[in-house]
């Protein structure tokens, strides 16, 4: 069979990378599933080769950080602190079932490609003993058409107090914790699968362990290392936990979590000195913003993380501690985040380059989960790409000019950040408006009947 060639055009505004300028009347060719050629002239090919006109075009997404099975815990309010919001959630998810992950995964999947995601490091770290969690998810994203770093999370301990809190309201903890031994033998056999141009595998604790010196990370950091991969966790770190007189970077080091690849979540309480020196090392940091603003964590002047570190990434986090589904609307929290922060510090007169924001969504998270070729439409990448309708009323009253500056009126106009068409590898995930390898409906429909029966008070 010879080669599959592709053309779309003509293309209203074409993004190669959001580190370049915009090519307005462009052309794109895709041969079996990369790109061959972005061009400013009809190709000359047969009619039926080519796909119709299109208005702004653009790198997919990359969620560098993501909890895929919290698509059942969307819109819980809990009063509160940290502890007091993980332990109305740690008790829904005790009850989960590998049904209950799937119809989750799916939705938070939906979600992700309306959004203009491509793929997704899915950071999942429920395991029970004895349970297979993975195969859900993996299934789900199969599914879907979707890119996916599966991160096998373990949690040998529970946050602070919450084990003995979630134990006084007759919570089942040891479906939520595994033993240091079995999460690393688990661990092993997960992340010991081969990696194809679609799955790939990564792992890490979802808090790190401190109370050990290190011994358990470095362990878990060993079994990475073997398989040729990389450690992922969330890193802020937890009040009381830092030694006085540390840095927070020094710190990781203590705890066996540094090595090149390795990347955290949040980084609510790094230090511009921090990042620096983590990204020296070759250590990435992702940045959830409306998790951040919901939960009261510290946000950060990015601008000081990049200018040391180009493995930073913006990524929406699981439903539990946001609603952002769309990567192009957490973006577009970001950049207003960041422009409040900086008016409010004096820092600035006008907000910050919209297009450094999506580039750490894109090219800049794509090296922060080790998957350099992804998150640009350039010569030999994978064909990932987002379509907009510029014809569309989110659009309305933009004048034509605005978009040569594609990246500033998207962030000043757009509301929905839903995309019209998504396509992965060249072939078409998203078409008007609705995902092709999952039925919405039915989607929406099961995961429903999940959060109801995860969530509302059992029935005596």
């Amino acid at each position: 069979m010879g080669a599959q060639r592709k053309i779309f055009g003509p293309i209203d505004v074409l993004i190669t990378s959001w580190t370049e300028p915009p090519i307005r009347n462009a052309w794109l060719t895709v041969v079996d599933e990369r790109v061959e050629s972005v061009s400013c002239d009809r190709p000359d090919v047969p009619p039926d080769h080519l796909e119709e006109p299109l208005g702004l075009v653009a790198p997919g997404f990359v969620a560098a950080h993501h909890h895929l099975y919290q698509g059942a815990s969307r819109g819980i309010h809990v009063r509160g602190g940290l502890i007091d919001w993980l332990a109305v959630h740690y008790a829904a998810w005790a009850r989960m079932t590998a049904e209950d992950v799937k119809a989750a995964a799916e939705y938070s999947l939906v979600q992700l490609l309306l959004g203009g995601c491509t793929t997704v490091a899915a950071f999942e770290y429920l395991h029970p003993v004895g349970e297979d969690f993975v195969s859900p998810v993996v299934s789900a994203a199969r599914d879907a058409g979707i890119r996916m770093m599966y991160v096998r999370g373990c949690s040998p301990r529970l946050e602070g107090d919450l084990a003995t809190l979630l134990r006084q309201r007759n919570v089942d903890v040891d479906r939520l914790v595994e033993s240091e031994k079995g999460a690393l033998s688990r661990t092993s056999d997960v992340i010991s699968e081969a990696q194809t141009d679609f799955l790939r595998w990564a792992c890490g604790p979802t808090t790190p362990v401190v109370d050990d010196g290190g011994i358990f990370n470095r362990a878990l950091d060993g079994v990475a290392a073997r398989h040729a991969t990389y450690l992922h966790t969330h890193f802020h770190p937890l009040q009381g936990s830092l030694p006085q007189g540390i840095s927070a970077a020094d710190f990781a080091v203590q705890l066996g979590l540094v090595r090149e690849g390795n990347w955290f979540a949040h980084g609510s309480k790094l230090t511009p000195e921090d990042v620096a020196k983590l990204g020296s090392q070759g250590v990435g940091v992702v940045h959830n913003p409306s998790c951040s603003s919901l939960l009261g964590y510290r946000i950060p002047r990015l601008a000081d993380w990049w200018g040391t570190n180009n493995r930073i990434a913006i990524s929406v986090d699981g439903a539990a501690s946001n609603d952002r589904g769309s990567m192009l609307s957490e973006v577009q929290l970001a950049w207003q985040l960041q422009a409040a922060r900086a008016a409010n510090c004096g820092e600035f007169d006008a907000p910050p380059d919209p297009s450094q924001f999506l580039a750490s969504a894109t090219s800049g998270a794509a090296r922060t989960i080790n998957w350099p070729e992804l998150g640009e439409l350039l010569p030999g990448r994978p064909a990932d790409f987002l379509v907009l309708d510029l014809a569309n009323l989110d659009f309305a009253g933009i004048p034509g000019i605005a978009w040569n500056t594609p990246d500033v009126a998207l962030f000043r106009a757009n509301s929905q950040g839903l995309v019209q068409h998504l396509f992965v590898g060249g072939e078409q995930r998203v078409r008007n408006g609705r995902v092709l390898g999952l039925d919405q409906d039915t989607v929406g429909e099961r995961v429903k009947g999940t959060a109801d029966h995860l969530y509302l008070p059992p029935t005596r």
